[in-house]
């Protein structure tokens, strides 16, 4: 088996075990594109060796997979996963599927925040896991990525900022921030959340 080295979005750190938890299987719930729910032992499993991204249950001891076009929605542990169609940002190993893409969703409110995780091969042993954010205004369907920095496998001519400072306009200084990317990785969940709040920087 050929090792891996996980990146926490362009960083070198590693991912934590609670953002590792959606990636074991563990007690979920699914809803698939025919109307089926349930329940479920579940995981993410991202893209490799000729396979897309895909969702994967265990129930009464069989094993499933599923691509990203036979699911609606899952959760597994306090992982919330939704199926975004045609979707512009595939990139790393997903880029060789016409897939839909399955984002973890972390923030609702006038802002929505998403990660949307990817594999990318980085040389002959290693594979980089990358969890890039994604926003949208709540109720459309377009979303904007964040990405300060590089990030492998991510053609950062889709991530200017002002995209994402558009998203902010009752905060101005905020919204600076964004425009010129000071807004860290580590900042941006907590930013995001304290913007649907109601929170406001001051100059």
């Amino acid at each position: 088996m050929r090792p891996y080295f996980f990146l926490l979005a362009a960083g070198a750190s590693l991912l934590s075990t609670e953002a590792r938890a959606q990636f074991n299987f563990a007690p979920g719930t699914y809803q698939l594109a025919n109307g089926s729910k349930g329940e479920a032992s579940l995981k993410l499993m991202l893209a490799e060796n000729g396979s897309p991204t895909m969702m994967v249950g265990v129930k009464n001891g069989k094993e499933r997979k599923f691509r990203a076009a036979e699911v609606t929605s899952f959760t597994v542990e306090s992982h919330q996963f939704v199926r975004v169609n045609d979707f512009r940002f595939l990139s790393g190993t997903d880029a060789d599927f016409k897939e839909p893409a399955l984002l973890e969703m972390l923030e609702t409110g006038p802002v929505e925040l998403f990660y949307y995780h990817y594999q990318v091969e980085m040389g002959t042993n290693f594979k980089a896991h990358v969890r890039l954010p994604m926003l949208r205004k709540a109720g459309t369907s377009t979303f904007f990525a964040y990405s300060p920095g590089r990030t492998p496998g991510f053609d950062q001519k889709l991530a200017p900022g002002t995209f994402v400072a558009a998203l902010f306009p009752a905060d101005p200084v905020l919204q600076r921030q964004f425009a010129t990317n000071a807004v860290s990785r580590a900042q941006l969940a907590a930013a995001v959340h304290a913007y649907n709040q109601g929170v406001r920087l001051t100059p």
